[in-house]
């Protein structure tokens, strides 16, 4: 299942309100000053997202998007050589930024790239823009806490597979979410939440980092961890339960 703005509505259910999103004259006044349209795809994301508390706040060293206001084209004084970009969001503690390219705009779902002060040309991060924003804003509901209960492993960590296999996580569970990064596997069960943080530096995609629940329903977060309890050897996590 693709990671798309409709399934992280659903996962917010009615947490979700009308005034988390911004209004179609305040888009449509930002579009004014840029001098074009807003992708289909952003707009959708801002019209519904562009103020929920729940992705909007400011994250520890993750991606986060920017403000409607603070959307900007890079002037002379930015760090890339090629400028036509709308840069849209960004990794602040580390000079991270993704845009996507001017001549893209046009797209209803353009392709999303990737600068960082250590590596200013840009680079692909997601072929759609709608999975970009639905999968960066599902890491910061895990890694952040958004939610009102949680567990992390985060310690003497399993493979990716045998988390899949202590919660009987199938293929239906998961949401692509495209990155070309492949830093994050994603999955939704019985309203629990579930980011895996891949390691990255390893030539093995099953290793771990860490792995975050969280879920907006108590219940839900006991049955699925009293469910992974009866498997032998499980990994210590710390949990607000």
């Amino acid at each position: 299942m693709e990671a798309n703005i409709e399934t992280l509505l659903r996962i917010l259910g009615e947490h979700h309100k009308e005034a988390h999103g911004i209004s179609e004259a305040d888009i449509q006044a930002k579009e004014q000053s840029l001098g074009f349209s807003l992708p289909t795809a952003l707009r959708e994301y801002y019209n519904n997202l562009g103020r929920s508390p729940y992705i909007t706040q400011g994250c520890n060293n993750q991606y986060e998007p920017l403000l409607l206001q603070d959307v900007f084209i890079p002037d002379d004084t930015f760090f890339t050589t090629d400028k036509a970009f709308l840069v849209f969001y960004q990794v602040e503690e580390s000079v991270i930024y993704c845009g996507i390219r001017i001549q893209d705009l046009e797209q209803e779902d353009p392709p999303v790239y990737l600068c960082a002060w250590n590596s200013p040309d840009w680079q692909l991060e997601n072929r759609s823009l709608q999975r970009f924003l639905a999968g960066k804003a599902m890491v910061q509901l895990g890694v952040e806490d958004r939610l009102p209960y949680w567990a992390i492993f985060d310690e003497s960590m399993w493979g990716l597979s045998d988390y899949c296999s202590s919660m009987h996580l199938e293929r239906e569970h998961e949401l692509e979410e495209g990155s070309e990064l492949n830093a994050w596997k994603i999955y939704v069960k019985d309203d629990v939440l579930i980011v895996c943080e891949l390691d990255v530096s390893e030539e093995e995609t099953d290793e771990l980092l860490a792995v975050y629940l969280v879920s907006f329903q108590r219940a839900s977060m006991e049955r699925l961890l009293s469910e992974m309890g009866k498997v032998t050897n499980l990994p210590s996590y710390r949990t607000n339960l």
